[in-house]
């Protein structure tokens, strides 16, 4: 029987895919079937009826002869039947020939109920139902309606509206983000390298009045902070340009690895001038010349030491080095502070990681080290953290730079 059951199912399918155009006149049809069986039942029956009364009153060909013979008026009738028999007669002719019109009219609203209730009551309440969560801004639901009909394929209009809609939203949510992390990395970015002007700023005001700097000294001082400046500017200019910090252009040149030394001694002398904590660095005495972006990489660096000026006791050490085997930059930072907590290892690469909840975000961002590792895979390296084993955080940061 299961096979049986399968086709009645494929078959009552078939018939609530139907559009709306065959479904109404297959509706029309089948009660004008059930109209006219009616009618021919009920004119059948009363006619038998009405002979069955005529029969009790004698031949029933005699009867109906006198009756022609007075006329076909009921009004000639009296006397022929009892008055209980004329109204039974007087209803069922009166059924006989008006059932059709009641029928018919009985069926055009049974029609228009049954084909509501079967086709449209249930789509609309979807449809309707789905405005409603949607104006309500609530797209955590589905629209399913198993049918082929008019009706049904808007349900599935709207339920890939419904998917646009999440998608956009989605896509509007994940630019925003971009957007507050970018604007979050400007203003992250821009402290470093205002503290290194700070810096240089105090020193020539500590030292002017007391005419301890040359005239040279001075002069390179201020040619560096004009540096500094022009970075600035370019940096400002580069952020305003792009939508996330994927965006943010690398243009490797041909670089002396003394240069970016060079740079880096500048950054921690800067520094020095106007902190507790002293910043001692070590150079490498490879002076090859790579192929690296010197500004992605002082950008790393200034992030790094702003995180470990914030969290060292007495000391930082900036070590940078190139791994002929790997061709690749490597720069660390130890500092001699507390040190990664185990939360602090897995979730500090995180944008918007604060282990603290409470701090201000004017004060701490959470998201230097994430924007160092994304800088760094730009460039072809990678960013580590780890607990030194004198105690402190080393956070090592490495660079692809081919040699030259």
């Amino acid at each position: 029987m299961d096979w049986l059951e399968e086709k009645a199912d494929r078959f009552w399918q078939r018939i609530r895919n139907l559009s709306f155009r065959k479904a109404m006149i297959a509706y029309i049809l089948v009660l004008a079937a059930i109209v006219w069986g009616l009618s021919y039942l009920t004119m059948i029956l009363c006619w038998q009826w009405e002979m069955n009364i005529w029969a009790e009153y004698g031949e029933t060909e005699n009867l109906k002869a006198v009756i022609y013979e007075r006329g076909l008026l009921w009004g000639y009738w009296k006397g022929i039947f009892r008055k209980t028999d004329e109204k039974k007669l007087l209803f069922f002719d009166f059924c006989r020939v008006w059932c059709p019109f009641f029928y018919s009219f009985a069926g055009i609203i049974a029609a228009i109920f049954l084909f509501y209730r079967k086709r449209l009551k249930r789509p609309l309440s979807i449809l309707e139902e789905s405005v409603e969560r949607i104006r309500e801004d609530d797209l955590d639901f589905h629209i399913a309606y198993n049918c082929s009909d008019e009706l049904g394929r808007l349900c599935d209009s709207f339920e890939a509206m419904r998917l646009e809609l999440i998608s956009g939203k989605e896509e509007m949510w994940r630019l925003i983000e971009r957007q507050k992390e970018l604007n979050a990395a400007f203003a992250h970015d821009l402290r470093t390298p205002l503290t290194v002007l700070r810096g240089y700023t105090d020193f020539l005001a500590r030292y002017i009045p007391e005419g301890k700097i040359s005239t040279e000294k001075l002069e390179s001082t201020l040619d560096l902070m004009a540096e500094h400046l022009k970075r600035l500017e370019e940096y400002s200019r580069t952020m305003k340009g792009i939508r996330s910090i994927e965006e943010v252009p690398f243009s490797p040149e041909q670089t002396k690895l003394r240069s970016i030394q060079k740079k880096i001694s500048e950054v921690v002398f800067a520094l020095n001038q106007i902190k507790d904590v002293k910043i001692f660095y070590e150079e490498s005495e490879n002076n090859r010349t790579v192929d690296a972006d010197d500004s992605i990489i002082m950008e790393v660096l200034e992030n790094i030491l702003s995180n470990s000026i914030r969290y060292a006791g007495e000391k930082i050490e900036v070590i940078s080095d190139y791994d002929e085997a790997g061709k690749e930059l490597i720069l660390t930072v130890r500092d001699d502070g507390s040190g990664f907590s185990e939360e602090q290892l897995l979730k500090a690469l995180k944008p918007y990681y604060r282990e603290h909840e409470k701090e201000e975000p004017d004060e701490h961002f959470g998201i230097g080290l994430h924007i160092c590792r994304e800088l760094c895979k730009k460039h072809g390296g990678t960013l580590s953290i780890a607990n030194s084993i004198k105690g402190g955080a080393v956070v090592t940061a490495s660079f692809a730079a081919e040699t030259v």
